[in-house]
């Protein structure tokens, strides 16, 4: 058997509040809704062949939001630059950590989303390509 796609499911304490923030700070495209009570409750988002669920639920807690750093899952995302995003990051009012080279050839940036999940960013590292 071989996996097709894994399309992780974010369980959020308000889904309308984190598609705005995937949508409008992460440049992710909303696929489908689904809405209970006239609330969005459950969302599909896309950017690029990334996949990504958030399902509203009110036992998701916040607890995540005061962990340190890879205490939990972390999502890792490529994109083309990370110094390009996280100059759109903070123009959006995120609070990413700076672009950092990493010894495996990416560079690499942080960023919490609203329901405290780590978001990890990679890129070619710069001083990758000046070899």
């Amino acid at each position: 058997m071989t996996i097709q796609s894994c399309r992780p499911l974010l369980n959020v304490v308000d889904c309308a509040r984190s598609v705005m923030f995937y949508r409008d700070v992460l440049g992710f495209s909303v696929v489908d809704t689904f809405e209970a009570d006239g609330a969005v409750a459950w969302a599909l988002l896309k950017s690029g062949t990334a996949e990504l669920m958030l399902n509203q639920n009110a036992r998701a807690g916040t607890e995540r939001q005061g962990r340190t750093g890879y205490t939990d899952v972390v999502l890792y995302f490529q994109v083309a630059s990370v110094h390009a995003l996280h100059r759109e990051l903070v123009r959006h009012g995120a609070a990413p950590s700076e672009p950092e080279a990493q010894a495996y050839g990416v560079d690499e940036l942080y960023v919490r989303d609203p329901d405290g999940y780590e978001l990890a960013f990679t890129s070619p590292s710069d001083l990758s390509r000046r070899s």
